[in-house]
């Protein structure tokens, strides 16, 4: 039996509570705006993800890399290390945490596959951002429901 098994969200203090329910909501507004510029960029702006990367200059594409990089790694882990405390099936938190992380990176790998090597790769960066953000609304709402609406654990 693993430290996951046993911890109760609900039974969990209320600054617990508060700050995991601050950290996904905060989470969830920065995946709306991140999805909001990056159509504004590649549809409004731009007519295309094909025309938006061509304007980028390497050193450019490095800048916006390097922050999304780390800050996938560090908030989808976050998330992904919070879910396995949830009472989910065994194999739903061994495989999403990490495909979740997994997406993420690959869809930064992506743009500069769109970049340097073909803008079919843009569905890299498409298929790659519905796990991600998908994985982490599943994950964010699963976490929130046990923090505060679970009434029993089975």
């Amino acid at each position: 039996m693993s430290i996951f098994e046993n911890f109760n969200y609900k039974q969990s203090p209320l600054g617990f509570k508060l700050l995991v329910s601050v950290f996904l909501l905060g989470l969830s507004l920065a995946q709306g705006l991140g999805m909001t510029m990056a159509y504004i960029q590649t549809n409004v702006v731009n007519t295309s993800a094909e025309e938006y990367f061509s304007y980028l200059k390497t050193t450019k594409l490095v800048s916006l890399s390097h922050p999304h990089f780390f800050g996938y790694a560090t908030l989808y882990f976050l998330t992904g290390l919070l879910f396995l405390f949830t009472h989910q099936n065994k194999a739903v938190k061994t495989l999403l945490p990490g495909l979740v992380v997994l997406a993420a990176l690959l869809d930064i790998v992506s743009w500069w596959g769109i970049k340097y090597v073909s803008t079919k790769i843009e569905i890299l960066s498409l298929v790659a951002g519905v796990i991600f953000v998908g994985g982490f609304l599943y994950m964010a709402i699963v976490i929130f429901y046990e923090l505060w609406f679970r009434k029993k654990v089975d």
